[in-house]
């Protein structure tokens, strides 16, 4: 039998976690619920003119899926905080590429699913009920004669008037979720206590290294007139008039945006890969 990964093995290690982990979660998916009912419940009560709108549902879903999911994700070796309870994780008859897997199949995917799934259970009929309330008051805007349009659905996979510049294009948000969450679960390892906390911190940090280096040494780097825009640079004169525009090839541009889209989840999943494997206790 494979030492490295095996799908049998795999299976059964999975059925383990669930039969282990079944309440939690079904528990976890009814709070969940409970929090999104009540939090569109309130917006009904305060706003009767335009309650559900598009940046209401996309707000309430992004801010659920990230605190939620990076939540979760810190908490997928949880056990690895307990030395009694680590040696037992540790000991386990599985590789660790195997229990990597098992984390990732329940703390990224199926709590993907799941959280949209009943994101859209609740949002679809909250939604119909506004439209409905709505049509129960004067349909013009306060103090104006402008019509409220019916609210709608928003689509997060093809958003057509997203709140963010680019959202329907690239879906920053949505696969910048699976980057921020594969952090987390790599500082669960890295931290074993108040992981969530230290991470974040740790990622903040990160992202304040970052702007230093890019507001204070790409940005003076770059020629007088010269405005560096991540993939494009732009020259402006004295009076910024927009002289013109400097582009990697179409190629590379491609393979850059697709790598910061989808390359960030595997490289963080493999660190923590290789971290779980130097694991001691």
């Amino acid at each position: 039998m494979n030492q490295t990964f095996s799908f049998p093995r795999w299976g059964l290690l999975v059925k383990k976690h669930w039969a282990e982990n079944h309440k939690r979660y079904l528990l976890s998916l009814l709070a969940m619920g409970g929090l999104l009912i009540a939090w569109y419940s309130f917006i009904l009560i305060m706003d009767r003119t335009d309650p559900i709108g598009i940046f209401f549902q996309y707000s309430a879903y992004f801010v659920g899926l990230y605190f939620i999911g990076c939540l979760y994700g810190s908490m997928l070796f949880s056990e690895l905080s307990s030395k009694t309870a680590g040696i037992n994780y540790l000991s386990l008859p599985a590789s660790q590429l195997e229990k990597l897997l098992c984390a990732v199949l329940f703390g990224v995917f199926l709590f993907f699913v799941a959280y949209t799934l009943l994101f859209y259970l609740i949002d679809i009929p909250m939604v119909q009920l506004s439209n409905r309330l709505i049509r129960l008051h004067p349909r013009v805007w306060p103090g104006t004669d402008q019509y409220v349009p019916a609210l709608a659905v928003y689509n997060i996979f093809t958003p057509k008037a997203p709140p963010i510049i680019g959202e329907s294009e690239y879906h920053f948000l949505l696969l910048g979720f699976f980057a921020v969450q594969s952090c987390f679960l790599l500082g669960s390892l890295y931290f074993p206590r108040y992981s969530f906390i230290k991470t974040i911190v740790a990622i903040l940090l990160l992202v304040l290294v970052l702007t230093v280096f890019l507001s204070k040494v790409v940005v003076h780097s770059t020629p007088d007139g010269w405005q560096n825009n991540l993939l494009t640079w732009d020259q402006y004169n004295e009076h910024w008039t927009h002289l013109g525009t400097v582009r990697l090839p179409l190629w590379l541009n491609r393979a850059v945006i697709l790598l910061l889209q989808y390359g960030l989840p595997p490289l963080f999943w493999t660190i923590t890969y290789f971290r779980l494997k130097e694991k001691e206790l």
